[in-house]
């Protein structure tokens, strides 16, 4: 099972612990924090609101098997923390460029940082999922903490991790019931216990895939966005959850294509009672345009009933939008998003800052410059401004860069 290697070593950069504003727009240097031989991808990025931490954890692959790494910043990522290794030989990814977007999770929530995997030991064994905790914000790791969340015969896959008090929601796929269905797992006491709800969420007759997990309202309320299919075409959908994880749900239809295709989706809600922090906020994928384009919706009332609905799309590429990532500073109110477009001729990562009160309105422009291939970026908050992480391939081998801007 995995399990971690040799300690964190962390070290403090010499740079002063916020970037300068002149140097905030995205135009500065990235910084690369893998720096290893092996394909380095994937990475995911969290952040705490108000602070100078920032954590990454990404996969490094040699091809047959994939080794999850753990990074931090004290000092707003200008200088990042020698990589950690956390789980041993064996497979996370699954060989799908974009699909391997899901394969592993990563939310903090001071002072635990929590990350959820897919993992098996060989190409003939099924997919399960497994999580680890950090009590110390990522200085120390326990070799013996990985928790198997799963232990079937069939893939669980996909994973999905949010925290707020002392309850970790991890929502993922699991084909057991003949097809692959949206399950949902509870872990109270801030992680340190097995999980104290397991719950399937769908009843689908096709697959349901790509499930992504929020918590809002005081951690009261559980929002869950997958894909699912209506009509014969993937289209997405979202659940409600009361009561921390263990209520009643409801069920929306958000996309109503019957020609195209709709998913891949990301969610992010707010946590706090202020009428700007009630809503849920949904990025996800479309090719109803001709070409994939990524696409936003607003649900009011934390997505619970009576609900309010704003759809905006966000790009209007006439090349492909893809992997939309999205975050929330609460304390600014902004919305965050980053996805890759290859209208430069290659994948390059771009970035849209949007006010969560306003909706629609929104400002971009392009984060990576390389020549290689800019993908997969995810981003974190930082009041106004914002952390992106992506892989590039411009070196001739896969590396995690990171930048800080707005």
């Amino acid at each position: 099972m995995p399990k971690r290697l040799p300690p964190l070593v962390l070290f403090l950069g010499l740079l002063a612990s916020l970037v300068s504003l002149a140097q905030a727009d995205f135009t500065a240097p990235a910084v690369n924090i893998s720096k290893s031989a092996l394909q380095s991808k994937y990475p995911k990025i969290a952040a705490i609101e108000g602070t100078a931490f920032v954590f990454a954890v990404w996969v490094e692959t040699n091809g047959t098997d994939d080794y999850l790494y753990f990074s931090k910043s004290t000092d707003s990522a200008a200088t990042w923390s020698t990589p950690v290794q956390l789980s041993d030989n064996g497979q996370i990814l699954t060989q799908d460029d974009l699909s391997d977007d899901y394969a592993f999770s990563l939310c903090v929530s001071d002072p635990y940082v929590h990350i959820v995997i897919q993992w098996r030991s060989n190409p003939s064994d099924d997919y399960d999922l497994y999580y680890i905790r950090s009590t110390d914000l990522g200085d120390t790791w326990d070799i013996f903490s990985w928790n198997a969340l799963t232990s079937n015969n069939t893939d669980s896959m996909y994973p999905d991790v949010a925290a707020y008090g002392q309850y970790v929601h991890v929502a993922y796929q699991d084909n057991w019931p003949g097809n692959f269905d949206i399950m949902y797992k509870r872990i109270p006491n801030y992680g340190d216990a097995m999980p104290d709800k397991t719950r399937r969420l769908t009843f689908s007759a096709m697959d349901s895939w790509w499930p992504r997990i929020a918590v809002g309202n005081g951690g009261y309320c559980v929002s869950v966005v997958y894909q699912d299919v209506y009509s014969d075409h993937f289209n997405v959908f979202y659940k409600h959850i009361d009561d921390y994880g263990a209520g009643s749900y409801v069920t929306y239809q958000l996309t109503f294509t019957t020609t195209g295709w709709n998913g891949r989706p990301d969610i992010v809600t707010g946590v706090g009672s202020y009428s700007y922090e009630q809503y849920v906020h949904i990025v996800y994928e479309t090719d109803y345009p001709g070409n994939f384009d990524i696409m936003y919706k607003r649900l009011s009332n934390y997505g619970f009933d009576p609900v309010e609905i704003l759809t905006s799309r966000l790009t209007y590429s006439t090349t492909e939008s893809r992997s939309a990532s999205i975050c929330y500073d609460t304390g600014y109110n902004y919305m965050h998003v980053t996805y890759h477009d290859s209208w430069p001729g290659n994948n390059d990562v771009m970035y849209r800052k949007m006010s969560g009160a306003s909706g629609g309105a929104f400002a971009g422009q392009r984060v990576s410059w390389g020549s290689g291939d800019s993908a997969h970026a995810t981003v974190a908050p930082s009041g106004a401004y914002a952390y992106v992480a992506w892989s590039d391939n411009t070196s001739g081998n896969y590396e995690i860069y990171v930048k800080y801007g707005y």
